[in-house]
């Protein structure tokens, strides 16, 4: 039954599907314990992440071996080859294949890439556990029934190829003080708060002008600018999933004057919240 639904993907791949996405469980000996081999690679790309054991890639001019948290993305059309490493009894991976959209396009190249393969490593081990849950979470909206699968398997994959790129950035970041941290949680924990610089400078022990100049070297902007983007982030979500008032969402995240609110939405968007809503909403993704 396991090889057949093997067989099915790869023929699905080959006839052109959008998106599939599918847990792979190579163990020394099973029926799946062969090596892939594509000289002219496919039409779209392949997400792999390796969750156990380690697995052998041939791209085309040298050899490399992966590990779990390692993340590769094949691109159209690259020779790759793949097998289970001789020396590990086992080899799972995670993967989602997908064809090329200009949405997507900032999210695809990536800053290591070889020969067509992009190469990431994860060493945090709650990112790997996030990363890890949205490949299974998008392998069950391709297997499920329900009526927008298609739409919720694009959002999630929009998603991961997001946080995949954003790995690099975040593991080469400077570790940012823990002050600074804190200060950054306790803003979370209720937007809609207009905490001062004073109260929050008490939260951590440190003098109002220290922390800000803290805050400042260790983010490159204010406590109130950092605020203020945390609280668009959260706008654009309320706008394009809720039909919450613009008046309404003001005051959920803070603003009591939504002209005001407004006003700092379009400093960050260039569009005011009803524009936005209207747009986003309206969007056809080319997939």
């Amino acid at each position: 039954m396991l090889i057949n639904r093997f067989k099915k993907n790869t023929m699905n791949l080959l006839l052109g599907d959008k998106l599939i996405g599918e847990m792979t469980q190579i163990e020394k000996g099973n029926k799946l314990d062969f090596e892939t081999s594509k000289p002219d690679g496919l039409q779209g790309y392949i997400l792999q992440l390796t969750t156990f054991g380690e697995g052998l890639v041939f791209d085309g001019k040298q050899s490399f071996s992966i590990s779990r948290g390692e993340l590769l993305l094949f691109s159209p059309h690259s020779y790759y080859k793949y097998a289970r490493h001789p020396d590990s009894q086992y080899w799972h991976y995670k993967w989602v294949y997908f064809l090329p959209n200009p949405q997507w396009e900032q999210w695809i190249v990536w800053p290591n890439t070889k020969r067509g393969i992009g190469r990431i490593k994860i060493n945090n081990e709650l990112l790997f556990q996030e990363i890890s849950q949205i490949f299974t979470k998008i392998e069950i909206e391709y297997k499920s029934n329900n009526n927008f699968n298609k739409e919720i398997s694009y959002s999630l994959l929009n998603h991961l190829l997001i946080k995949c790129f954003a790995l690099e950035d975040i593991q080469h970041l400077p570790i940012i003080d823990d002050r600074v941290m804190a200060i950054c949680q306790i803003i979370k924990n209720d937007l809609s708060l207009n905490m001062s610089i004073e109260y929050l400078a008490k939260q951590v022990f440190l003098s109002p002008s220290r922390i800000s100049r803290l805050f400042r070297q260790s983010l490159g902007m204010s406590i109130i600018q950092w605020r203020d983007q945390q609280r668009m982030v959260e706008a654009k979500k309320l706008l394009y999933f809720s039909d919450i008032s613009i008046s309404m969402l003001a005051k959920t995240l803070g603003y009591d004057d939504p002209l005001y609110f407004s006003k700092v939405f379009k400093k960050h968007t260039a569009l005011s919240p009803s524009q936005y809503r209207e747009i986003e909403r309206n969007k056809k993704y080319v997939i």
